[in-house]
């Protein structure tokens, strides 16, 4: 039997577990779930497995529908939250499923409905139940995600409890990137750049080799902590994360995850920021001019002027 953890929400599919192995589980529980000769304990166990691997192996491609590889719909919204019910109806007291009910009504992320306070409720429900459920606490901080970034005090607040969350999330599973990957991003917008800082070096060094090789989200770790370290006054370490980010995007990403390939321009833009504020102004230059190459449509002056206003600095003082 492929591996299986209830306690993790899976975070990348063929990062933290197969494709294979979910269809392997996902098979499991639906021949248990046909067979009915389990106990009510093993059954809900597996309503449980078959949504959990449903949600991770299908793609949301619309606002209600759930696509199986991106082609043959095979279940929607209330067919898997029926599954999740179903469980719940076996074992009352399961807290994977209240969790999974929660990202169903977490927006943006895997929800179908923008309900933040619905979601919120279920996935505290699941903490209630399991003190030490890290995935929990790790959900329930990213229903800040989507607060503006515009420092109101209802932000800050988020931001402060989303902060906690992880923090508890860490506790439990200190071992894990992703968790620090968040805080870092929320110990920024709190502008607390030295913790935002060590997150984002956790991160960087509890990545897995198979993260670090194939997607987007060590060099996003490694851009996030550059634009930190300008913040902090420390330019050759913002510096040599840029380069660092570039790199890998440029040259070392694999041909599979092409399609996962971010435009990384903006990068030259903080390089050269750095570069310009560390006084390298040669470089900086040189940075700012390709930039304007790889985005020749706002080489006009409007444009330029809005590039100046992001990071600060008015390009026709350097080019």
């Amino acid at each position: 039997m492929s591996k299986y953890n209830t306690d993790l929400d899976y975070a990348i599919v063929d990062i933290d577990i197969s494709r294979e192995e979910l269809e392997e589980i996902k098979a499991e529980a639906d021949r248990i779930i046909s067979e009915d000769r389990e106990s009510k304990e093993n059954l809900a166990v597996a309503y449980l497995k078959k949504a959990q691997c449903m949600r991770k192996l299908g793609s949301v491609e619309t606002i209600r529908f759930i696509f199986y590889d991106k082609d043959k719909l095979i279940i929607g919204e209330e067919d898997l939250k029926n599954l999740l019910e179903k469980a719940l109806e076996l074992s009352p007291d399961m807290p994977e499923a209240f969790m999974q009910l929660g990202l169903l009504n977490r927006p943006l992320f895997f929800g179908f409905r923008d309900d933040e306070d619905e979601a919120k409720d279920w996935l505290s429900k699941a903490i209630q139940l399991k003190p030490d459920y890290a995935a929990a606490f790790n959900n329930r901080a990213l229903l800040f995600y989507n607060l503006t970034k515009d420092n109101t005090e209802k932000a800050k607040i988020g931001y402060k409890n989303a902060v906690a969350d992880l923090t508890e999330a860490i506790k439990i599973r200190p071992f894990d990137a992703i968790y620090y990957l968040n805080r870092g991003i929320f110990h920024s917008r709190l502008e607390e750049h030295k913790e935002a800082v060590e997150d984002f070096s956790g991160a960087i060094q509890y990545a897995s080799d198979v993260l670090k090789d194939e997607l987007k989200t060590y060099v996003l770790i490694l851009n996030d902590r550059g634009k930190e370290y300008v913040e902090l006054k420390e330019y050759s370490k913002a510096i040599e994360d840029f380069s660092e980010t570039l790199h890998l995007v440029d040259n070392n990403l694999s041909p599979e995850s092409e399609y996962l390939k971010p435009d990384y321009s903006e990068t030259l833009l903080m390089r050269g920021k750095a570069y310009y504020l560390a006084g390298e102004k040669d470089k900086a230059k040189t940075d700012f001019n390709e930039y304007l190459n790889r985005k020749c449509s706002i080489a006009d002056d409007k444009n330029r002027a809005e590039v100046s206003e992001y990071i600060g600095i008015k390009l026709e003082d350097i080019l």
